[in-house]
């Protein structure tokens, strides 16, 4: 690898030599240019596990904003068929009281068993896609 010179603050140099006489005293045999390359090379890294957490959020954040709008899909779904239960209900007690003296318990019973049919049948609330 070819030499490069950087200029670094005197704070910088300081520590560096610092580290240096640290090692030294454990009885390291490492230069001071072993040492700046050290931390060069710990310093990238850090700059790339920056880089490489950002992306992991966005990639995250594409994920769950897939999953929130089929939740908003599926809700809109389910509001779609609950305003058409209650304009039906609405429409069968109608005719039921005008016309067959139904009692709300045998109406509710009826509409009971189609609300349940209906939720059997939309293919948003079946676990397994292929069935």
């Amino acid at each position: 690898m070819p030499k490069q010179t950087f200029d670094i603050s005197p704070e910088s140099s300081t520590l560096l030599r610092e580290y240096h006489d640290r090692r030294k005293q454990n009885g390291e045999h490492i230069t001071l240019n072993e040492i700046v390359t050290e931390a060069i090379k710990s310093y990238c890294l850090i700059e790339q596990r920056g880089r490489a957490e950002e992306i992991f959020e966005k990639t995250m954040e594409r994920r769950f904003q897939k999953y929130e709008n089929r939740l908003a899909s599926m809700i809109a779904a389910v509001g779609v068929d609950v305003a058409m239960i209650l304009s039906e209900t609405l429409e069968t007690v109608a005719a039921y009281e005008e016309n067959q003296g139904k009692s709300y318990q045998n109406i509710y019973q009826d509409l009971r068993k189609e609300g349940v049919a209906l939720f059997n049948r939309h293919r948003a609330f079946k676990l397994d896609p292929s069935k």
